[in-house]
């Protein structure tokens, strides 16, 4: 009786061990750092050969230990390899510790000591971001009117950057506060011939105010407050948004605007 319960016990430890092959798993170390890190992903040492999937390539090979860049802020990797008849796999993730851009600050028509607006000026907004970020929308309006004002970025590419003065500007825009100009155009116009690539306004209305007619004589344009609102965007993809509140000072109508 004794031999037939030690000869089952051997035969249920053999059984077990040789029906259920062990778990496969793989690790990433380090799996947070700084983009772009290097890493090593380890796999369980159970099959002959490993596919890694990498996000831009795949590699097979015998060993079970690959080195790899980590070169996102959420970088994913499946490992897959082969024993007991079966395909196994296991997922690894490693992510970026990156910080998203700043924006430090906005200087006005290059003057570090100007902090205001003033209608249909011709008025350069210059952002300072952190390095490796860049803007990649401005948004200006007043308190007084629903609309916002056309960004001029010329010469016109879809980057923010302008030319005032003679001197080209990075992170850039320039805007004619209270200026919005015609909708459903592919350029705005401009009120003046200043900027490169625009059609200019000639005897056409602006939607906010229609600058020029008869029946603007007289009006003013009341002081309120202004918002510029600017998202930065650094090579990762990580986006910041601040928002500057910036007076713009009342103005008669029948004034020109400076050139």
């Amino acid at each position: 009786m004794r031999r037939a319960i030690l000869l089952a016990g051997v035969l249920f430890l053999v059984g077990c061990t040789g029906s259920t092959p062990p778990a496969f798993w793989a690790t990433i170390e380090p799996n947070r750092a700084q983009v772009p890190f290097e890493a090593v992903i380890t796999a369980a040492g159970y099959g002959e050969t490993y596919t890694f999937y990498l996000p831009d390539e795949t590699i097979t090979q015998a060993g079970s230990t690959l080195e790899v860049t980590v070169d996102s802020l959420d970088w994913t990797a499946t490992v897959e390899t082969s024993y007991g008849g079966e395909i196994h796999t296991d997922v690894v993730h490693a992510s970026g510790t990156n910080a998203a851009p700043e924006i430090h600050g906005l200087t006005i028509n290059g003057l570090g000591d100007r902090w205001s607006l003033k209608p249909l000026e011709r008025t350069l907004l210059q952002f300072s971001v952190s390095a490796g970020g860049e803007i990649v929308a401005v948004d200006v309006w007043g308190s007084a009117y629903s609309q916002h004002y056309s960004i001029f970025i010329a010469p016109y590419d879809g980057s923010y950057h302008a030319v005032y003065l003679g001197q080209y500007w990075e992170n850039a825009c320039i805007v004619y506060p209270m200026y919005r100009s015609i909708e459903g155009e592919d350029l705005p116009y401009a009120p003046t011939g200043l900027e490169t690539g625009y059609p200019q306004l000639v005897g056409r209305w602006t939607n906010v105010w229609n600058f020029g007619g008869p029946e603007d004589e007289g009006q003013e344009i009341p002081a309120q407050q202004g918002y510029v609102k600017v998202t930065a965007k650094n090579e990762w993809g990580q986006r910041t948004t601040k928002t500057f509140e910036v007076p713009i000072l009342g103005r008669d109508y029948q004034e020109a605007p400076p050139p």
